[in-house]
């Protein structure tokens, strides 16, 4: 079913369950980090020492956890492991998994896959809109990069750059929580929209950073893909459902 749009003049895009399968971090991405932690500590000799002249990256981020977990690779494993099996949002452990999930990337070990039609309506906006297409996600700004620097090409067994259609990237540390109205006016404000909220789109499978979108003026609709969380008979009496970035019309 064709849904209108009010004039837009940007769209702001979440990631998970809105242009790649809710799956894709969970299933993909996360375990690929836990595989390669224990190769990735074994690099190093501990207890881990300060060093202001080393330009290891890998090492430097591990400098920032608590210097207590310094002492063993099982301590540094152990509180690492535990943080991503509660997906707590910790910015040292986003720096790390994007510094490991780079080298998956580009030994085209991991590539993502974008839906279609997301690709498609991403390439239509970006030569259509006057402001563009930005995107705004719990992952880092690193990660964001990372993801659509590789997604996997459905014509050919290689992958595309999406990130020259692409104008900013925003995450929780340099925006603030997703489901905070705040955060998204913070948004309107950088992309020089604060004036006319309305002509920006924002896109989530999340019904609370939907809301919040909503509450700073934006445009904004739930977008629905298989996996994610069922909408309930009041989610879909009151907000705008999506299927497909097709159905989307100006």
């Amino acid at each position: 079913m064709a849904i209108r749009t009010k004039p837009i003049t940007a769209v702001v895009l979440d990631i998970e369950g809105t242009v790649c399968p809710i799956s894709f971090v969970k299933e993909v991405l996360f375990p690929f980090f836990v595989e390669q932690l224990p190769e990735v500590l074994d690099q190093y000799e501990y207890p881990l020492t300060e060093s202001a002249s080393s330009n290891d990256e890998v090492y430097n981020t591990l400098l920032q956890f608590p210097k207590e977990l310094h002492a063993s690779k099982k301590l540094l494993s152990d509180y690492i492991n535990n943080l991503v099996s509660k997906d707590i949002k910790d910015s040292i452990l986003k720096k790390l998994q994007g510094l490991v999930w780079a080298k998956g990337y580009e030994s085209s070990l991991i590539k993502s896959p974008i839906y279609k039609d997301a690709i498609d309506a991403i390439e239509k906006w970006a030569s259509h809109l006057s402001n563009g297409v930005y995107i705004y996600s719990s992952g880092s700004v690193q990660a964001q990069k990372l993801l659509f620097g590789h997604v996997e090409s459905v014509t050919a067994n290689s992958s595309i750059d999406l990130n020259n259609l692409i104008i900013d990237y925003f995450d929780t540390i340099n925006i603030g929580p997703k489901i905070e109205t705040s955060s998204y006016t913070k948004i309107l404000k950088k992309i020089k929209e604060i004036n006319h909220p309305s002509n920006v789109l924002f896109l989530s499978d999340n019904i609370n950073e939907v809301n919040a979108a909503i509450d700073s003026g934006m445009q904004s609709f739930i977008v629905r893909r298989p996996g994610n969380a069922e909408l309930s008979k009041d989610q879909t009496a009151y907000h705008t459902i999506i299927d497909n970035f097709e159905d989307l019309i100006q």
